[in-house]
């Protein structure tokens, strides 16, 4: 168990983060280990809708692991944009472009996670003070900035965003690094995630 222990502690690190209302427990980060046991550590910080607060969690962790690769999906794709990602490949699947403006339909509103969370922790209720503070990013510019290690998923069926995130990277992006399809909606379902695993796995591959 122990020289276990210490092979996998060597493997390189993905780093995923997840989105709004999820949790470090959720699907997407298990799904990951699965798919890359033995070949990387995957690892999942439990962040929130305050940006400041959680790309500080991020970058601690960054700064420590040194992930060769971070996956953010929706909220956690503008996390894993945002962040101080060093020289990491950045895989952003349906990422909320303008947080400030998609998550205020819940300001004051007590709402659950969907998944059970580490922190114990299971509802969230945002404020005004939390979305205000997404003013102080622009997203587009570090987007540019980052453009050749960013790779974005996303769907033409995203029930939450339509198709904003489609119009804010496709100007941006090199054309090969953007990945428009239409089987899944907001949420990275199976489909998304043969989708994410082509992508990662030709990342690898390089």
């Amino acid at each position: 168990m122990k020289r276990l222990a210490e092979k996998e502690s060597k493997l390189p690190v993905i780093l995923y983060i997840h989105g709004f209302r999820s949790g470090a427990n959720g699907s997407k980060h298990q799904q990951l280990q699965e798919h890359f046991r033995g070949k990387y550590r995957v690892i999942a910080p439990e962040v929130d809708a305050d940006p400041k607060k959680s790309l500080e969690k991020i970058n601690k962790i960054i700064a420590l692991e040194k992930p060769e690769i971070i996956v953010g999906t929706s909220l956690g794709g503008w996390m894993t944009v945002m962040c101080n990602s060093g020289n990491a490949q950045l895989v952003i699947i349906n990422p909320a472009t303008i947080p400030e403006v998609t998550l205020s339909q819940w300001e004051g509103q007590e709402l659950p996670y969907f998944c059970h969370r580490l922190d114990g922790v299971q509802s969230y209720t945002l404020t005004k003070v939390v979305l205000d503070k997404y003013g102080d990013y622009d997203f587009e510019a570090v987007v540019k900035e980052k453009a050749a290690n960013i790779l974005a998923l996303c769907s033409t069926e995203d029930e939450l965003l339509s198709d904003s995130h489609i119009k804010t990277l496709q100007p941006i992006l090199p054309k090969e690094h953007l990945t428009v399809v239409d089987d899944f909606g907001h949420r990275c379902d199976a489909k998304g995630m043969i989708h994410l695993y082509k992508i990662l796995d030709a990342i690898i591959q390089q």
